[in-house]
């Protein structure tokens, strides 16, 4: 019987089905579609709720007259042109409405023609055990499940224990699902916290043969001691590898079995050795990346002239020889490089050799040579040979001279990164037309100067702009601010001058605003409420502005760092800044600011607060205690008055409080000394009373081991510019960060070795001292203070303590400068003292001390003015000496008051005993003598018969 008519028949049956909307999705897929829809953010029209319950769906062949109805016309979906069965799905970055709830995986399975599905970016909390279910998807080829959380029900941690994914059995996995997915060539579980062993996970990968992109970075997928899983080596159909971040360290050999490998991502490990000639072998590869590990030797030209398909070469911070680069010869390279990332490779070389090196390339994308001390001029070459150039990073080198930019436009940069050079010369006005798709453009910390170019408002997708410390003068084009996306404006540290222009903050998508450090004068413009709500940081510090701090501030609910110290504004802190509950880091020193600290401050995620150097009064206002995570307290040279209050204690975080300057009095309440993660601590300068705590040997003051670090002086604010390489994974784009972080640093200005010095940023992590100087404490110094052994800084001068010099503080190992000058103390300096090899400083001045002054070791080295108005001490470099040979019995007694000393006698105490002895010794003498008269009798005849004896010799 022929079929050919039959054939045709069904063809064109289904053809009018098709045409009908007979063909569409079934029925079950449209209602899985639609109930996926109803627990993440894909919307779509058809799937709106009518009564609680879906929407009718018509019977499998009833005519559909509305076509949008058949899900295989949706986006995100796509149905087989034969089958009608959605064959691909694509969820990424929908999310889930509500992040504790756990993916329906049933709902999936629904679709049992699925051959690609992607979830991922989607932070979803997958349920090992449901995962299971995924088993039935047979036709599965491309599964997408990135950056999302495997979890238990049970326990919703984003990384879960080796027990809970991995069976005590290392050869079964409880993910076994994977294994029955045998049409699986494409696996991506990139950034989803997986925990445990790697070798243990990829063995269940051994029998997918046909698996060519595999991607497990950002998991805690570990190896002791770190070698290459076998069961990888395995996967002889491999592509695709990434392993990023997986602790692995081992020599990169071992992959050269996968002969068919063309991407190879092992960035962000501990791999050793050089890079191996077998290598050569994958002749297949068109991109390695090998960057961020201990790699060593040479990079041998045999990677660039033997691998000619290679087009994407990042090996960016290992241990290269210097000069390697002419170890590599792109000059002859047969295929044209579109990446090269070299950033921290020690190339120590001149642009001029550069320009050998790269000369014959003509096709790159992204050139990253920063971190490299390149030297010369600056290589407009890379411009007019590469037209195609996408992002060029040349920070951080000593490339000089003149800036120069090809004249004609370079529509496809994206990335010019050559801060921190010895670049000059003025930017052309045509700036923003020769770069027209720039999204970052970093020139900082050269020596440009001139106008900033008001063409760069003419570039309508400008990210990210910073041209701080340079010397740009004038004022800041207008044009700036009518661009439509600006998140980042940096300008700091120029002579910019002039008022801010208030259309400055039109922009509605600025978050950061930096112009600090310029000449800028007048008023901050006053701004409507709703102007501007995106800003989270604003810096204007370090300018010449005045008048009131304006309301509108206050009204920047997404504000987390504001800056505006060193000005001259007046007036009070206005009461709006207790709306700003996400700040973290809040400056408004050195101004002449007045009045109280706002008692409604409800600054709940603050940790840094600086108030110094203003007219500040009235008490510590109790509303601190609505910052519980407050880490910096600084309210030094105010007119804060009243005592320390107990409940300061609640904030346990703190770490520094200067309160230096104020009219503070009482005494240390016995709660302070609960505040244990302290490191510096400044109560100088107020009216203190009453005994130093002991209890403040309970403060670590940095004491190793005690507390994390104090400061990372942190709030990062990161955006990154995105380059990529294409993958052959579903023609999507390999993506790599190019960060561009701005920190909060931290200054703290702090007293010590007889000089203010500032602080600023991770130095504050070394430094650790107490200054109760210039108060009015008395009592002994505690002997409990020698438990602050990691102290660097130490002074309690000018206060009327009394007693002795602690011999203790010799424990103070690390201390640098100790001033207890100006005090009443007595005895001795300890010779114990002299153990203390970091002491640079040392100040006992104007006290009531006795004795020989240390002169050894780190004491040889202090002069006068250290112990002054100590009329009783003696020795160098005094001009008073000490004088032993007067009378031979109190020499013998200074003598053996010196072996005391050195024994630890107090050399007064034992004087004075011995002067007591002698007397009652004399005087009993005598009383024996007047009581009993026969031995009054022999003595005198004894003394008549020594001076008979002696006459005869006196009178010759």
């Amino acid at each position: 019987m022929n079929s050919w008519p039959w054939t045709i028949c069904m063809f064109v049956f289904f053809a009018i089905f098709r045409y009908n909307g007979c063909l569409g999705c079934l029925e079950e897929e449209r209602v899985a579609l639609c109930k996926i829809k109803a627990s993440t953010k894909w919307n779509h029209t058809d799937c709106v709720r009518t009564d609680n319950r879906y929407p009718p769906i018509p019977p499998f062949c009833t005519w559909v007259d509305d076509k949008t109805s058949d899900c295989c016309t949706w986006e995100r979906v796509e149905c087989s042109n034969t089958t009608g069965r959605v064959i691909q799905l694509s969820l990424k970055n929908t999310k889930i409405e509500d992040y504790n709830q756990f993916l329906d995986v049933s709902l999936y399975t629904a679709f049992e023609e699925l051959q690609h599905l992607d979830l991922s970016d989607n932070l979803l909390n997958w349920e090992i055990e449901d995962l299971e279910r995924l088993s039935k998807l047979k036709k599965l080829e491309v599964l997408d499940l990135g950056f999302n959380r495997f979890v238990n029900k049970s326990n919703t941690t984003p990384s879960i224990p080796t027990k809970v994914l991995f069976s005590n059995n290392s050869d079964k996995s409880t993910v076994p699902f994977l294994s029955e997915l045998k049409s699986l060539n494409t696996l991506f579980l990139s950034g989803n916290g997986l925990a445990g062993s790697l070798s243990d996970f990829t063995k269940v990968l051994t029998n997918l043969n046909n698996l060519e992109f595999l991607d497990l970075t950002f998991n805690y997928l570990y190896d002791f001691p770190g070698r290459i899983p076998p069961s990888i080596l395995s996967l002889n159909s491999l592509e695709v590898l990434s392993l990023r971040l997986s602790n692995i360290k081992d020599s990169i050999s071992g992959f050269c079995e996968l002969t068919r490998l063309q991407e190879l991502d092992l960035r962000m490990n501990k791999f050793e050795g050089i890079l191996p000639p077998c290598l050569n072998n994958l002749t297949s590869l068109r991109m390695v990346d090998f960057s961020d590990n201990q790699l060593s030797g040479n990079i041998p030209s045999s990677l660039t002239s033997n691998l000619t398909s290679l087009d994407y070469i990042s090996l960016s911070r290992n241990q290269f020889d210097q000069s390697s680069l002419s170890f590599m010869s792109l000059a002859n390279h047969k295929n044209q490089l579109n990446v090269l990332r070299l950033s921290n490779c020690n190339l120590n070389t001149s642009t001029s050799d550069l320009l050998n090196f790269l000369h014959n390339q003509y096709d790159l994308r992204t050139v990253d040579l920063s971190h490299n001390n390149l030297r010369g001029k600056f290589p407009t070459w890379l411009f007019e040979n590469n037209s195609m150039l996408e992002v060029l990073n040349l920070k951080n080198n000593s490339i000089n001279g003149d800036i120069l930019f090809p004249s004609s436009p370079m529509v496809n940069l994206t990335v010019i990164n050559i801060s921190n050079n010895k670049i000059q010369g003025k930017l052309p006005t045509n700036i923003g037309d020769i770069f027209p798709s720039l999204w970052i453009l970093n020139l900082s910390k050269n020596s440009l100067e001139g106008r900033i170019p008001s063409s760069l408002g003419n570039i309508k997708d400008l990210w990210i702009l910073d041209l701080s410390n340079n010397n740009f003068s004038g004022e800041i084009p207008e044009s700036l601010a009518m661009s439509s996306l600006l998140p980042v404006l940096i300008l700091s540290n120029n002579r910019l001058d002039g008022q801010i222009s208030p259309t400055l903050f039109n922009i509605s998508s600025l978050e950061i605003l930096r112009l600090n450090g310029n000449q800028f004068t007048g008023n901050i413009p006053n701004l409507t409420p709703s102007h501007p709500s995106q800003l989270m940081t604003l810096d204007l510090s370090r300018n010449r502005l005045s008048g009131e701090i304006p309301t509108w501030i206050g009204n920047l609910t997404e504000l987390t760092v504001l800056v505006l110290r060193n000005n001259s504004f007046v007036g009070p802190i206005p009461l709006e800044f207790c709306n700003l509950v996400h700040l973290v880091f809040l400056d408004l020193s050195q101004n002449y600011l007045s009045g109280p600290i706002p008692s409604c401050l409800n600054l709940t995620s603050l940790q840094y607060m600086h108030f110094q150097v203003n007219n500040l009064t009235g008490l510590m206002p109790e509303a601190l205690l609505k910052s519980p995570n407050l880490k910096t307290l600084d309210l030094k040279h105010n007119n804060l008055s009243g005592s320390i209050p107990s409940w300061l204690a609640l904030l346990s975080y703190l770490r520094i409080i200067l309160l230096k300057g104020n009219h503070l009095s009482g005494s240390i309440p016995h709660e302070f000394c609960q505040l244990n993660k302290i490191v510096i601590l400044d109560l100088s300068h107020n009216a203190f009373i009453g005994p130093i705590p002991p209890c403040f040997s309970n403060i670590t003051f940095g004491k190793k081991g005690s507390v994390e670090h104090a400061f990372g002086g942190k709030m990062p604010t990161i955006y990154g510019a995105k380059t990529y390489y294409p993958s052959h994974f579903d023609g999507s784009k390999y993506f790599f960060d190019i960060p561009v972080q701005y920190q909060e640093q931290e200054e703290v200005g702090f007293v010590t070795k007889s000089r203010s010095d500032s602080y600023r940023g991770d130095i504050l992590n070394y430094m650790a001292g107490m200054d109760l100087s210039c108060n009015e404490f008395t009592g002994d110094i505690p002997h409990e203070i020698r438990a602050l052994v990691a102290i660097r800084a130490l002074n309690l001068s000018h206060n009327r303590l009394t007693g002795s010099i602690p011999k203790g503080l010799a424990d103070l190992k690390q201390v640098e400068s100790m001033d207890l000058s100006h005090n009443k103390l007595s005895g001795q300096i300890p010779s114990e003292l002299i153990g203390i090899n970091t002491l640079e400083v040392f100040i006992v001045a104007y006290n009531n001390l006795s004795g020989r002054v240390p002169d050894k070791a780190q004491f040889s080295t202090f002069n006068v003015s250290s112990y002054e108005g100590n009329p009783s001490l003696c020795g160098p470099p005094l001009q008073q000496q000490c004088n032993t040979s007067k009378d031979p019995v109190i020499s013998a007694t200074l003598r053996q008051a010196g072996l005391a000393e050195k024994f630890g006698i107090d050399p007064i105490s034992f004087l004075s005993s011995f002067a007591a002895a002698y007397v009652v010794y004399l005087l009993g003498f005598v009383i024996v003598l007047y009581v009993n008269p026969n031995w009054r009798g022999l003595w005198f005849n004894f003394i008549d018969a020594c001076l008979g004896f002696i006459f005869p010799f006196c009178s010759k």
